[in-house]
């Protein structure tokens, strides 16, 4: 027969009597400290949609604006042949390309740089004949691109392009060749409305602007839209005769406003 210990009894009794209230003591510590944590993030995030890293900084923004004449002309000269063989055709497209890429150095000065390949493409040509398909030759389609830089030349430029078996030419696209330093001298004027914004604002709204903390921009430069002198492929209509006979026209290149937009964000002065 087992007898129970009251010593054994009174020991673990008092364990629990020990035990009890450090447990409480942990679980009022613990509700307490998710308390705090709820009210400091309920604090952090008292501005509907605003994080704690945006909290006290304002946002400016501004606009320069700056108008320049475009120093660039680009003309797109094209040659489209059309052969029974692939070397015909290419022979043929070669030499009056060629030719018109001679006449722009010698004759208009144009730099190699000046003058780049923007398309070469070799086509089959089909007929149809009783529902069958036959090949009836090839076709070459070659451009080149061209800046000319002297703008009482375009209209020469086109003539003498149609005169060497052009029949496809597209443009003057007016340009600046190098926009940068019009986006500096507009970038510099869109800051200084920035911050004279900036400054207003806080004297309206009765805050200390502090440091910047943030800066971006975007910037826009229109392109005016191209004259087509001609287009390839219609046929019964002789492009190349159009071209080099139409009297050169008096083209005016215009100007053009690039913009810069910038926007700085400050810090708000405690």
């Amino acid at each position: 027969m087992n007898e129970q210990n009251p010593i054994g009894r009174s020991t673990k009794y008092h364990a629990k009597l020990v035990l009890v209230p450090f447990m409480i003591l942990v679980m009022i510590l613990l509700s307490a400290y998710l308390v705090s944590l709820t009210r400091n993030s309920w604090e952090s995030f008292n501005y509907i949609g605003q994080s704690p890293e945006y909290q006290d900084r304002v946002s400016i923004s501004g606009t320069g604006k700056v108008t320049a004449k475009p120093d660039v002309a680009i003309i797109n000269v094209g040659v489209i042949t059309d052969k029974a063989t692939v070397e015909a055709a290419q022979k043929e497209n070669t030499d009056k390309m060629n030719a018109i890429i001679a006449e722009l150095k010698n004759q208009y000065k144009i730099a190699d740089e000046d003058i780049k390949t923007s398309y070469y493409q070799i086509n089959p040509r089909y007929n149809w004949n009783d529902g069958r398909q036959t090949l009836a030759g090839y076709e070459v389609n070659q451009s080149v691109q061209v800046k000319v830089r002297n703008f009482d030349n375009i209209g020469k430029i086109v003539s003498m392009a149609g005169e060497r078996g052009a029949n496809s030419v597209s443009g003057p696209n007016f340009t600046i060749d190098d926009p940068e330093t019009y986006k500096a001298e507009a970038r510099k004027e869109a800051i200084a409305q920035a911050k004279d914004k900036a400054k207003v604002l806080a004297d309206e709204v009765g805050i200390n602007l502090g440091r910047i903390v943030s800066f971006s921009e975007d910037s826009y430069q229109p392109y005016a839209a191209d004259y087509a002198y001609g287009m390839g492929g219609i046929g019964g209509f002789d492009e190349q005769k159009a071209l080099s006979s139409a009297p050169s026209a008096d083209i005016q290149s215009g100007s053009q406003e690039i913009s810069v937009n910038v926007y700085i964000t400050y810090e708000i002065a405690k």
